[in-house]
């Protein structure tokens, strides 16, 4: 996602930045108390927020590689009263992901694959931060756009490219769900590390 400038990390948090869905992730994922979170393309910070104020002792390591972005997220993470050992933002794309190994339970990547720069390493990378049994829970807005001056992966919009994409990374368990709202049509697919 570095191809993104300010202006357009401006509209899209305009647009897409604090929506009624982002409330409920935390509990469609599964979030419990103590759980070790990375959020990538974690935008402007509000579903971050969530993820954290969502139970006890959470750990939230939220990636954006657009410094505007951060910028953003980091001043929701102020207003929200959140330190960082709560709540922790790094401009980096998924491909930089750099956690150890075997520490996450849970890895959220919402509206953001189809502009991970490099997907195989990225989601190679997801899988060795993962714990054994954690899990990767994405979701994508089937209604959004794929055309424009942001270069997108439109094959992991959808179902197909986003099963094949975690199969060949050692995901199993897949299952996948749809979500209609005003706010849009989501698919969210989760997969777990064995």
């Amino acid at each position: 996602m570095s191809h993104w400038n300010d202006e357009h990390a401006s509209s899209y948090d305009e647009q897409w930045g604090e929506l009624n869905f982002h409330q409920q992730i935390p509990q469609l994922a599964g979030v419990q108390p103590g759980f070790n979170i990375v959020e990538l393309g974690c935008g402007g910070g509000y579903l971050s927020v969530c993820l954290a104020q969502s139970a006890q002792h959470v750990r939230v390591t939220a990636l954006d590689p657009t410094p505007k972005m951060i910028a953003l997220a980091k001043e929701r993470q102020d207003k929200a009263g959140l330190s960082n050992a709560q709540l922790q933002f790094f401009a980096a794309g998924a491909e930089a992901l750099d956690v150890s190994d075997n520490t996450q339970d849970l890895v959220i990547a919402a509206f953001s694959v189809h502009h991970w720069q490099n997907p195989d390493k990225s989601m190679s990378l997801v899988f060795s931060a993962l714990k054994p049994g954690g899990k990767i829970w994405l979701c994508e807005d089937l209604n959004a756009p794929t055309e424009g001056s942001l270069e997108v992966h439109a094959n992991l919009k959808a179902l197909d490219g986003l099963k094949s994409l975690l199969q060949n990374s050692g995901f199993v368990q897949l299952s996948h769900t749809l979500h209609h709202s005003h706010e849009g049509d989501f698919l969210v697919v989760e997969a777990f590390k064995p």
